[in-house]
């Protein structure tokens, strides 16, 4: 099934993508027939809890499974109408960090400690428009690290990456990310390792970025509170698949499925006037992809589960209110009324 189309430009379709891992105890899907569409200048937020797949699925996409022990085994990942899983390494090789690029979630781990800040933007630069200048190229590194807010780039682009604090790092991945005017940024996590302050800074340079430049952008988070300030769409994961999609709106004001429920309860809402309680958590855990249960995945942390959860696992399907003329779909027997 695919969901999330619109009128405009598409960017990426992923149509039933399967991924999969070996390991000592058995063979398992961490990505298991997901799908769903971007167009241009959209953000789509995939959320979930660690362990559901939603790393797998922007590793997959830019076809950086190691294998072994990870093969992606079916389905298409379609890159303005290019399938990227048959095309070559060299092609691959091309449109990685050109017209698709990624930000990880701990920059200091993605900066190399022994180049300067700005050698690392040139290289990116210099890779994929190998027709500019030495001189051009330093040019465009400081201008992409005045873009997005370093003062003094000139400076900048000197200095090492224990020199800058966790937000200017990440700022200069973001910079080095958008260096080559990619169509899609795909974005994992890109705030967790930042405090509070700096995490609200660095989501408003992306959203700033990404209206002015009109990328496609995948933000993978668990954040809800990011997804409702960032995203136009959004794909709740669990246990390797997609069992919600819709709209900001949908999801916050009309989630149909229990998991999702769950998410939006556990937010902590700070109201004056009324009493402290307890925050909501969902019980248990992600269960193992090597055991899954038969049924629905979520069947044994549900407070709403029936005897059909049990025999047989639930398929995407599509629920049109009154308030929208969209798909907005969900994996469920027994989903939330409004």
């Amino acid at each position: 099934m695919n969901v999330g189309t619109m009128d405009n430009e598409k960017i990426l379709e992923v149509k039933n993508l399967k991924t999969s891992f070996k390991v000592e105890d058995g063979h398992f899907f961490a990505v298991d027939d997901v799908s769903f569409s971007l167009n241009k200048g959209k953000t789509l937020g995939i959320v979930g809890e660690s362990g559901c797949g939603k790393s797998v699925t922007s590793l997959s996409i830019m076809r950086l499974i190691a294998t072994p022990p990870g093969k992606i085994e079916s389905g298409e990942i379609l890159f303005k109408g290019e399938n990227l899983l048959k095309v070559s390494d060299a092609r691959m090789r091309q449109i990685r960090g050109n017209e698709i690029a990624m930000i990880f979630q701990e920059p200091m781990t993605s900066l190399n400690p022994v180049f300067t800040c700005g050698d690392q933007i040139a290289e990116a630069i210099q890779l994929h428009q190998p027709k500019l200048n030495s001189k051009q190229i330093k040019e465009k590194a400081i201008e992409m690290l005045k873009l997005v807010g370093i003062p003094a780039p000139e400076k900048r682009y000197d200095e090492y990456p224990h020199q800058l604090s966790g937000g200017m790092r990440q700022r200069v991945m973001i910079a080095m990310s958008l260096s080559c005017s990619p169509s899609l940024l795909i974005a994992d996590e890109p705030t967790t390792a930042l405090d509070v302050t700096i995490q609200a800074q660095i989501l408003d340079l992306m959203r700033k970025l990404n209206s002015e430049l009109q990328f496609a952008m995948i933000l993978i988070t668990h954040d809800l509170g990011v997804v409702a300030e960032m995203c136009n769409e959004v794909a709740v994961m669990y246990a390797g698949k997609i069992i919600e999609y819709g709209t900001v709106e949908d999801i916050f004001y009309r989630p149909q499925h229990p998991y999702t429920k769950g998410l939006l309860d556990s937010i902590p809402h700070f109201e004056t006037g009324q009493r402290l309680e307890k925050l909501s958590t969902i019980p248990g855990m992600v269960p193992s992809l090597t055991q899954l249960p038969k049924g629905c995945r979520f069947r044994d942390r549900c407070t709403k589960s029936i005897s059909q959860c049990a025999e047989v696992e639930p398929l995407l399907e599509s629920s049109k209110t009154d308030t929208s003329s969209h798909s907005h779909t969900y994996a469920c027997f027994n989903p939330f009324k409004y």
